[in-house]
């Protein structure tokens, strides 16, 4: 019979006796937290409209200080008034509901000192990126993740090609984030052009548009080409290194005997067709940018998309442009997204259309004003239809995404209640915002949304139809255990009505090499025990190992049996299961999803790790396990241990930690050199730094895995968020290896 609130635990094997180098850290008074945030909401519903504004003065400083009755909203170049006020700071998020303008918001906040990160997502458009703009983005978006990305952070890096593939995800996890970068890599511009005279884009665009300089030149080229053999095949389309120029000119055979109006008609046809050529590419990634911000929606708070580009253009003729740039917007009120853009040319000040080319007249030159400007047009637009600010023309890339975090770390949020009509037919409503009194304060934030939910093209809105019958009931059946687990595993997203906590670990096993511990733990409390309480429970777990190509590389699934309370008890311990699967080094992640059987309600929680490849020789350290507590059942000599999955624990507790030490160096038969430090962080800030400590080795001992165990009095630490680092030196070789475990202190 399993203990009341507690199933079958698989556990962590370890000979606690073994474990011989040790220390223990003792901290000295951690600095004060920050202030708790709440949570915030940015969305669009029948009853309300919410979104956020930030308010800058002519300086770029942000205006504080502001009252509701200050802010005038328009909707449509209606006034509305609002209904719901709150200034929120330092990052923090708004309510889980409205309240009246000026009054508390409702909904609770969080634990007392739980800091939540920022969520920033890093979208290189690889379809107008320059073999050089490729090298200055990663870069950049190296640096930060290095050096200022925090353990509440939550980070993706995505493009519009799919190179990314599987790893183009939503993560806190420093290993994806690296490895999504390290497949960032140049695509030259796909659309070509093969005629004789070489067209850029912006010209053919200027021929598409009406300009007259731009159609002359080519038709006085293209008939002085009829009477002579000129090279022929082009060049590529769109902005080359340095900007969109023109290319030079290439062998080949020209065609013969035009007229005016015959050469007008094939520079016209060959113009549109190119800019429809590059209208599609172009369009692609505005999609792609649109399917990012939906995804973000999913996650709570405001968030930040940092849109890196070498530029591209803008056609309001006879494409989808203008209703993709409300697409956006609308995804970025709703999701609470803005959106920074970069030009990852670096400081430009003009393009050369003309090099390599003859223009006696002038009208080559003429027809080239304003290139760099066209190409900018998009994420000037971008920008400011969402909220955000385009950042161009700078060779400092790093200090501006600094500035972007700056300025968004406060707003003001502003609710109002739609008319009815608002809700028929899908259509865009234009906002407007602004200080009452204050015309030189610059207010930011999503120009519109869709009312009602934004349209979508008529394939994709079919195929999204159910195929039950008209007069089908409007409940679904019930799907069954395998069918809600596989949802839930499917759709890689932590979150669901039975509270699920996922810990990832790896050892490595002799004989066997790495092993990849799963430990799943279920809130007890919240599972149904029948209609008196007293019936036992039943829980479905399964879950999913993926590679970094998403392919499968382990899964186990289960059911945990699960006692009623005790009479009388006011709460449940938690339902622990691990699972054990030996993979080759690399970078994994693991999706688990459970099932209340009695009640149907589902959880999920995912969680990545990296494998090292021991077989580097490389001082390397296992994960960090930590509250460890015994729970019986082990060899004789030895005790089984079963370490915390949630990892927290509280300010009176005591916590012990162990790892593995790999690959350490020996002096001939020596024992190895090895010293170890500990540190504790907090928001980016080291509160707890211990002296480094040699350690204890035996000279017989294993040299390639040995153990280290230590602990960490909690009593001075103020309750939140922080990370345990372990960093262990090998005197010998001069290596360091580090790892690191975020834990919560309540």
């Amino acid at each position: 019979m399993p203990h009341p609130h507690a199933s079958r635990i698989h556990s962590f094997v370890f000979a606690l006796g073994l474990l011989a180098p040790t220390f223990a850290l003792a901290q000295t008074q951690a600095p004060p937290a920050k202030p708790a945030p709440q949570e915030d909401v940015v969305r669009v519903e029948t009853e309300i409209v919410q979104t956020d504004v930030s308010v800058f003065d002519a300086q770029g400083r942000f205006v504080d200080g502001l009252k509701p009755e200050q802010f005038e909203v328009k909707v449509d170049g209606k006034p509305v008034p609002i209904v719901f006020f709150e200034r929120v700071a330092g990052g923090a998020a708004g309510p889980a509901g409205a309240a009246p303008a000026g009054a508390a918001p409702a909904g609770a906040a969080p634990p007392a000192g739980r800091t939540r990160g920022r969520v920033v997502a890093f979208f290189m458009d690889d379809l107008h990126l320059s073999a050089e703009s490729v090298e200055r983005v990663r870069a950049t978006v190296s640096r930060f993740i290095e050096q200022e990305m925090q353990p509440e952070d939550v980070v993706a890096v995505a493009t519009p090609s799919g190179r990314i593939g599987f790893l183009q995800q939503f993560t806190g996890h420093k290993g994806v984030a690296r490895a999504a970068l390290a497949r960032l890599a140049y695509r030259p511009y796909t659309v070509r052009d093969h005629e004789n005279i070489p067209m850029t884009e912006y010209q053919a665009l200027r021929i598409d548009q009406g300009d007259r300089d731009a159609l002359d030149h080519f038709v006085t080229q293209i008939q002085l080409a009829s009477n002579f053999r000129l090279p022929a095949g082009g060049g590529g389309i769109g902005p080359p290194p340095g900007g969109p120029t023109g290319q030079p000119l290439r062998g080949g055979m020209s065609t013969a005997g035009l007229n005016r109006a015959g050469a007008e008609r094939l520079v016209k046809e060959r113009a549109s067709r190119i800019v429809g050529e590059s209208s599609h590419v172009s369009l692609g990634t505005l999609r792609a940018l649109e399917s990012l911000m939906r995804t973000a929606a999913r996650l709570p708070g405001r968030k930040l998309v940092f849109f890196f580009s070498d530029g591209f253009y803008i056609n309001d003729r006879n494409t989808d442009f203008p209703d993709q740039l409300k697409q956006i917007t609308d995804a970025a009120l709703r999701a609470g997204v803005r959106i920074y853009t970069l030009d990852a040319r670096g400081l430009v000040s003009t393009t050369d259309a003309s090099s390599n080319r003859a223009d006696p007249t002038g009208q080559l030159s003429r027809a080239n004003v304003g290139e760099l400007s066209a190409s900018q047009d998009a994420l000037t637009a971008l920008a400011g239809d969402t909220g955000g600010r385009a950042l161009l023309n700078s060779a400092a890339m790093d200090s501006a995404l600094g500035r972007a975090l700056d300025e968004t770390a406060n707003y003001y949020l502003l609710a109002w209640r739609p008319e009815a009509d608002e809700q028929k037919g899908g259509r865009f409503r234009r906002v407007e915002v602004s200080v009452a009194g204050r015309p030189e304060l610059k207010v930011r934030l999503p120009r519109g949304y869709f009312a009602g939910g934004a349209p979508r093209p008529a394939a994709e809105a079919k195929a999204a139809q159910p195929a039950a019958k008209p007069d089908a009931p409007a409940t679904p059946a019930k799907k069954g255990a395998d069918a809600d687990l596989g949802e839930a595993l499917r759709a890689g997203a932590a979150g669901g009505r039975v509270p699920t906590v996922v810990a990832t670990s790896f050892v490595d096993v002799p004989g066997t090499g790495p092993v990849l511990t799963t430990g799943v733990q279920v809130s007890a409390a919240g599972l149904g025990y029948g209609p008196d309480g007293k019936q036992p429970a039943a829980v479905d777990l399964a879950g999913v190992v993926f590679n970094d190509q998403g392919k499968q590389a382990a899964g186990f699934k289960t059911r945990l049996n699960v006692a009623p309370p005790a009479e009388g008890a006011t709460g449940g311990e938690n339902v622990i299961y691990n699972h054990r699967a030996p993979l080759p080094p690399g970078l994994y992640q693991v999706r688990v999803a459970t099932r209340d059987d009695r009640t149907g309600q589902v959880g999920a929680a995912v969680q990545w790790i990296e494998i090292p490849d021991l077989a580097k020789k490389q001082l390397a350290l296992s994960s960090l396990h930590m509250g460890g507590r015994a729970v019986g059942g082990g060899k004789a000599g030895e005790e089984q241990v079963q370490f915390s999955v949630d990892h927290r624990f509280a300010r009176s507790s005591k916590v012990d930690f162990i790892a593995f030490i790999y690959n350490a160096q020996r002096a001939g038969a020596g024992p190895p050199d090895l010293s170890a430090q500990v540190k504790v962080w907090r928001d980016g800030r080291a509160v707890v730094t211990g002296p480094a400590r040699k350690l204890q080795t035996d000279a017989a001992a294993d040299a390639a895995r040995i153990p280290l165990n230590g602990g960490i009095t909690l009593g001075q630490l103020p309750a939140g968020l922080y990370e345990l680092e372990v960093i262990v030196t090998d005197n010998l070789a001069h290596a360091s290896a580090t790892q690191r475990a975020a834990f919560e202190v309540y």
